[in-house]
């Protein structure tokens, strides 16, 4: 059968009169999808990017790696929508199809380009004349005929792309590993926006259950409708909030009136949210700091104490003691916003839905970050450095191999051997050591002898802390670090009022009663907190209830000498 591609709208009127958005579909394709081997989550990037981009995402769909499914797939998708994108099948390995099947649908034969074979040669480091025509990497310059090269900005360097995304007629052929996905999704959006549509949108932030408003949410929506699209989406586990209520409109004038209905209808239970605090660290943290309070004067001497100590050591020099607890999280994100202050980039439009041109040089530098693991680590804490990574786009190719891995084969735990053999290579990225705080860093001088300085989160009513300053070199007998302790003056309340004043994401365990994170073996929930609910069932306040720091580590059966804090007990006097 003779395929044809119909001719796409390039604008939609409504008859009020509005521009309606062009409409995109996306097609995931991949049989590790559909079984489950994998979790697909470019959808995601997609679904957020659309309607900032003038489109309107009208289908998603999920298949296999089959030519002829794709071809039918993508065929379908040409002629119904706008623009289309596909996610996956994209490789040098048999199953990566996805080319033929475009080609397929467009009855069209692939051939090998001759500018994406000098790509995929330069690439890997051979010459097509040295290898056979069978070679799996060929197949990564193997096209349609109609095919056009799309080249942008590479949003994890911010330089020129090495090698293009390419685009058939109304498609473009993403590759589906999450991090090429966004960098060819960066590459494409300029290409995509329709500067013709705008979007206004409000997000309301709302701490009730998705059952207590859905009756005043239909009422709105049926009021406003169609020139206002009102969502509804219920948070399962965020720390702050229980309900997204979004309202979307191209009349601006109209989603003022809806949005001030819904802000005096759910008053009270309305929260300040910031959904992605890292894009405003330095704005949000020096704000803060210029306040008059107890907060806002010990925020701003942390500040002056990590100025001080970036001004002596470079990044490549200094690490910062991340293991996923309290006090380090609020440590990561105060180094950040300094760093991000330092380089200009505040205000910055970085986001987490594939960056523009412009975003392209917002991604903030840090210092690497050193995980001692505990014994026994909790899987919620793993979850959570997982995701802090992929929050402050510290992943280096390492990190990120290593930790797609285990995804893979469905662990909790990082990989354990996850180090950087040439430090020289990465700017940033995550050592991960395991064993006693001693020889953990021991090998960390063998490893990384340039280090010399190391950020913790160490409180100074922590046990054997009262002797510390702001910066103090380790005891003699141990590996020569200097200690860099901006959190010294903090107390327990403040660490947990810059957290959530700032929205700042951390571990789950916090909600659910643990108030000092050790191994496994030790720690349990803080009995401080405790509580039984009308049902009579023992539940526990989260850990920024309890007002008695003195009990802050009562949920801790004896001293854990790895505790997740970056503080240990028993040498913190040493270290």
């Amino acid at each position: 059968m003779t395929r044809c591609v119909l001719p796409v709208n390039l604008l939609h009127y409504s008859v009020r009169g509005w521009m309606h958005p062009r409409t995109l579909g996306l097609i995931v394709i991949g049989d590790e999808i559909l079984n489950g081997k994998v979790e697909e989550n470019n959808s995601r990037i997609v679904c957020k990017a659309a309607s900032p981009l003038g489109l309107k995402l009208m289908k998603i769909t999920a298949i296999p790696d089959d030519v002829n499914v794709i071809a039918r797939e993508v065929h379908e998708f040409m002629n119904r929508f706008d623009v289309v994108i596909t996610s996956g099948g994209i490789g040098p390995t048999h199953d990566d199809v996805t080319f033929e099947g475009i080609a397929q649908a467009l009855d069209e034969e692939t051939y090998m380009h001759p500018e994406l074979l000098h790509v995929i040669e330069t690439f890997f480091g051979f010459t097509s004349s040295e290898t056979t025509p069978n070679d799996p990497r060929l197949r990564l310059a193997r096209v349609p005929q109609s095919c056009e090269l799309v080249y942008g900005i590479d949003c994890f360097t911010g330089r020129q792309s090495f090698y293009p995304v390419v685009k058939v007629h109304n498609v473009y052929a993403l590759p589906g590993v999450p991090n090429l996905f966004r960098t060819g999704f960066g590459m494409i959006k300029e290409h995509l926006r329709d500067t013709r549509v705008k979007f206004y949108t409000r997000s309301v932030y709302v701490t009730r259950n998705e059952t207590e408003i859905a009756g005043f949410l239909s009422a709105l929506a049926d009021k406003y409708s169609p020139d206002v699209s009102i969502g509804s989406y219920p948070a399962f586990h965020n720390s702050y909030y229980r309900v997204l209520v979004t309202l979307d409109s191209q009349n601006e004038g109209v989603l003022e009136e809806a949005h001030k209905e819904a802000l005096a209808h759910l008053g009270s239970d309305i929260i300040d949210y910031e959904p992605n605090p890292v894009r405003r660290s330095a704005e949000c943290v020096y704000e803060l700091a210029t306040k008059p309070t107890d907060l806002g004067r010990r925020v701003l001497e942390a500040i002056q104490t990590i100025e001080n100590a970036l001004d002596q050591y470079t990044l490549d020099q200094i690490v910062i003691g991340f293991n996923g607890g309290k006090d380090c999280t609020a440590l990561l994100h105060l180094v950040h916003a300094v760093l991000q202050k330092r380089s200009g980039l505040t205000n910055s439009d970085q986001t987490d839905q594939g960056l523009s041109n412009r975003d392209q040089q917002t991604v903030v530098s840090l210092p690497r970050l050193l995980y001692i693991r505990s014994r026994s680590v909790f899987p919620e804490l793993e979850r959570f450095i997982r995701k802090t990574l992929q929050l402050y786009r510290i992943m280096t190719p390492a990190t990120f191999h290593s930790i797609q891995l285990d995804n893979q084969q469905n662990h909790t735990k990082l990989n354990a051997q996850t180090t950087f053999p040439n430090a020289s290579e990465h700017s940033s990225g995550l050592i991960v050591l395991e064993g006693p705080i001693k020889s953990s860093l021991l090998r960390l001088n063998e490893s990384f002898p340039q280090v010399c300085a190391v950020f913790m989160g160490t409180r100074i009513t922590d046990p054997r802390a009262a002797h510390l300053t702001p910066m103090a070199m380790t005891d003699s007998d141990w590996p020569q670090l200097m200690r860099v302790n901006p959190l010294l003056h903090w107390t327990y309340s403040d660490v947990w009022n810059f957290l959530r004043s700032l929205s700042i994401p951390y571990c789950s365990l916090y909600d659910v009663g643990y108030t000092s994170i050790g191994s496994m073996e030790d720690t349990h929930p803080n009995p401080s907190l405790r509580y039984v609910t009308d049902s009579g069932l023992t539940e526990y306040h989260p850990a920024y209830i309890l007002s008695d720091f003195h009990l802050e580590r009562s949920g801790r059966r004896k001293t854990d000498p790895m505790p997740c804090e970056a503080k240990p007990e028993s040498s913190v006097n040493s270290l």
